[in-house]
C-alpha cells in the first residue's frame, strides 16, 4: 500500500515518496466531460481515478450514480422547453464540477504533489463528444423503434402506432396526398389504432383549433381518408407541436335503408345521424336513392345536402330545403340550425341561418 510518508533509509535519512505512474483527471475536466457529454462521461472520469487509486467499489457507486443522473437529465430535458433544458446542462457541469471536488479534490491535489501527472482536459473533452454521439445515437434508435414512420415525398411524414401498421401509413399518406394536405412541406400526420378505435393526428399551426372554417376543413380530410385507414369512425385531432390535443372531432358515416348516406362530423354520433335519416325519411327527401347529407355538433348544428350543381342558385329549391330542415331539425336536436348546400365535394356553395 502506497503511503505519503517518508520512508526512513539506512543513516537516517528518508527517500521521497515515488511518483505516481497513473494519471488522475480534476474537477475542471470532470465538468467538462459532463457539459460536453452527458453526467455518464463525467462519471466515468471520476471512475478511472477511483480505480487508479484502489478504490474499485466506489468506482461502480459513481458510474450508477451517473446513469441514474444522466436518466433523469435526458427525461427533464425532454419535458422542459428548449431555452430551460440549456441551463439544465450549465446545472449539470457545475454539480459534476462540485461533487468532484469535493470526493476526490483532496487524493488529486495529493498526487500533483507526489510529482504525478493530470489527464488531458483534451481527452475529457474527447471522451464527452464521444458520449454524447452514443447517447444521441441511443435515443435516436429508441425513438425510432416507439415512434416508426413513414416518409411521403421527401418531407412529410406519416408516424404509426399501436396496431396501425407501416402499410396503413402509407395507405392514409397517400389519401392526404389526394386531398392536398400533404405536398412536401414538412407536414406530421399521427396514426393510432387500438380499442378505442382509428385516430388520425394533424400538426397544425397555434390557433387552428379555434377556427370553425378550418376545423370543418379537417372534419372533411377526415371524412376522405377515412376509408384509407379501415373506415369509419375514425378521430380526427389537432395538435400542436408538443402533441398536445387541442380539438377533437369525429368523422363517420351512417347508412340509412341501402344506399342513402349521412356523415356525422364533430361531437355528432352515430345515433344522432341515425334519428335525423329516420326524420328525413318521414319527410321524404330520403328514399333510398343514394342522398348524402352531412350533420356536424359543435359550434351549433349543421345540416348539409348534397345537390347538384348550381341548385344552390335557385331561390325556390334553397326555399324547399329551408322547409325539409325545418321538419327534421328536433331530430338533430332542435332549431337554431345551419343548413348548408353542398357540392359534389362537400364544399359549402350556400348556407341559410334557420332560426
Amino acid at each position: 500500500m502506497s503511503s505519503s510518508y517518508p520512508i526512513p533509509m539506512p543513516g537516517g535519512e528518508a527517500s521521497p515518496p515515488p511518483i505516481p505512474a497513473y494519471r488522475l483527471f480534476n474537477a475542471d475536466s470532470v465538468g467538462l466531460a459532463t457539459f460536453l457529454g452527458t453526467p455518464i462521461a463525467g462519471g466515468i472520469l471520476m471512475a478511472v481515478n477511483y480505480r487508479r487509486l484502489g478504490k474499485g467499489g466506489k468506482a461502480a457507486a459513481v458510474l450508477l450514480i451517473a446513469l441514474l443522473v444522466t436518466a433523469l437529465a435526458l427525461v427533464f430535458g425532454y419535458l422542459v422547453p428548449q431555452g430551460v433544458s440549456a441551463l439544465v446542462a450549465v446545472g449539470l457541469f457545475l454539480g459534476a464540477r462540485t461533487a468532484a471536488k469535493a470526493l476526490q479534490g483532496a487524493a488529486v491535489e495529493q498526487h500533483v504533489r507526489q510529482g504525478g501527472k493530470l489527464g488531458s482536459k483534451w481527452a475529457a473533452a474527447g471522451l464527452g463528444i464521444a458520449l454524447l454521439a452514443i447517447v444521441v445515437g441511443g435515443y435516436l434508435l429508441v425513438y425510432s423503434a416507439l415512434n416508426p414512420k413513414v416518409q411521403i415525398g421527401t418531407k412529410d411524414e406519416v408516424y404509426y402506432s399501436g396496431s396501425a401498421t407501416q402499410q396503413d401509413a402509407q395507405k392514409l399518406g397517400a389519401a392526404l396526398k389526394t386531398t392536398g394536405f400533404l405536398s412536401d412541406r414538412g407536414a406530421s400526420v399521427f396514426l393510432s389504432k387500438g380499442n378505442g378505435g382509428t385516430v388520425v393526428s394533424f400538426v397544425v399551426k397555434e390557433g387552428i383549433w379555434n377556427d370553425p372554417a378550418m376545423v370543418a376543413s379537417f372534419e372533411e380530410i377526415g371524412r376522405q381518408i377515412a376509408p384509407s385507414v379501415g373506415g369509419f369512425p375514425i378521430q380526427v385531432r389537432l395538435i400542436d407541436s408538443a402533441r398536445a390535443v387541442k380539438k377533437e372531432v369525429t368523422a363517420g358515416k351512417a347508412i340509412i335503408g341501402t344506399k342513402d348516406e349521412i356523415y356525422y362530423f364533430g361531437s355528432a354520433t352515430e345515433a344522432d345521424a341515425k334519428a335525423l335519416g329516420q326524420a328525413l325519411q318521414t319527410a321524404g327527401f330520403f328514399r333510398d336513392a343514394g342522398f348524402s347529407v352531412l350533420l356536424s355538433k359543435g359550434d351549433g348544428t349543421v345540416i348539409g345536402f348534397v345537390v347538384k350543381e348550381g341548385l344552390w342558385d335557385q331561390p325556390e329549391n334553397v326555399a324547399t330545403f329551408e322547409k325539409i330542415a325545418r321538419q327534421v331539425a328536433s331530430s338533430a336536436g332542435g332549431l337554431p340550425i345551419k343548413l348548408r348546400l353542398l357540392n359534389n365535394t362537400m364544399e359549402t356553395k350556400k348556407e341559410v341561418a334557420i332560426q
